[in-house]
């Protein structure tokens, strides 16, 4: 009896551990009105042995983003909203790649490059893996960290104009 009890209260914190944790969430929600057509996307990417980003963008147009082990625990370090030129590039580029019926193709190259997605609209969900580089995935990816780079815009700004420089003094 012991033994049962013990086995129920180990699952029961369990389970209620994992409901309370931050990380463990599905796609964030909106906050904002929607400028996407319902459309939110998450891209975890990994590029290399120890390279990991996680871009998440809701129907608000906000892209959130978390680097490095945060990216596996889903614990976002930046949000920021997406500006209208964005929306509408990664707009054309789902229909492009036509995201909502076909996987893109895996290129394999490089093997060490390897992209988890999940695209949703209403009434429509999608997730796959692709591995490698490509027309398929690379823009993506390059629009999302293009974006998310705003993350460090506070810290550049902090920093000096650079002016005329000499060695010679």
């Amino acid at each position: 009896m012991k033994t049962v009890n013990r086995a129920v209260l180990v699952v029961a914190l369990w389970v209620s551990s994992a409901a309370l944790s931050p990380g463990c969430s599905s796609l964030l929600k909106a906050e904002g009105p929607d400028v996407t057509g319902g459309v939110t996307l998450e891209l975890f990417a990994q590029r290399g042995e120890d390279s990991f980003a996680l871009y998440a963008m809701t129907a608000d147009g906000m892209l959130h983003f978390a680097g490095g082990l945060d990216a596996y625990e889903r614990k976002f370090s930046w949000s920021g909203q997406m500006t209208e030129e964005e929306i509408e590039r990664m707009g054309s580029f789902l229909d492009e790649q036509d995201w909502w019926h076909v996987d893109p193709a895996s290129t394999r190259a490089p093997q060490e490059h390897v992209y988890r997605v999940k695209v949703r609209k209403p009434g429509f969900r999608r997730s796959f893996e692709v591995t490698g580089d490509g027309a398929g995935i690379t823009p993506l990816y390059e629009l999302l960290e293009t974006a998310a780079r705003r993350r460090h815009a506070e810290y550049l700004e902090m920093m000096p104009e650079p002016g005329p420089q000499s060695i010679w003094r």
